[in-house]
């Protein structure tokens, strides 16, 4: 298999593990759309609890934005957490990463 085909075969599965990532997401009560795939990763929407969220992951950090007017300029709470070459971020770690960032947040506004 030459480079150029197993580089679109790799694109292919890491943009499908992120829609399958929002797609869990959506069954726990996420509304989560993947604006972008790589380079930056996005993920956009609402929380469970109805806030909207902007998840993103470039160069090397992974933040989360939640509420304020908008969420992915300047949101009204945001962290993030370092992650090397973030800009290809894999699913499965974008979710520990989504989970436990959105995690900090709900223990803030308890």
């Amino acid at each position: 298999m030459d480079q150029e085909t197993e580089r679109r075969r790799w694109m292919q599965q890491h943009m499908t593990s992120w829609l399958r990532l929002a797609t869990t997401l959506q069954s726990e009560g996420w509304e989560a759309q993947v604006t972008c795939e790589a380079a930056p990763v996005q993920v956009e929407g609402r929380l469970p609890s109805g806030e909207r969220f902007y998840f993103r992951a470039r160069h090397s950090d992974v933040s989360l934005g939640i509420g304020g007017e908008d969420p992915a300029d300047i949101p009204e709470w945001e962290e993030s957490e370092p992650h090397e070459e973030a800009s290809w971020l894999p699913a499965t770690d974008g979710e520990a990463i989504i989970r436990r960032l959105a995690l900090r947040y709900a223990g803030r506004v308890s």
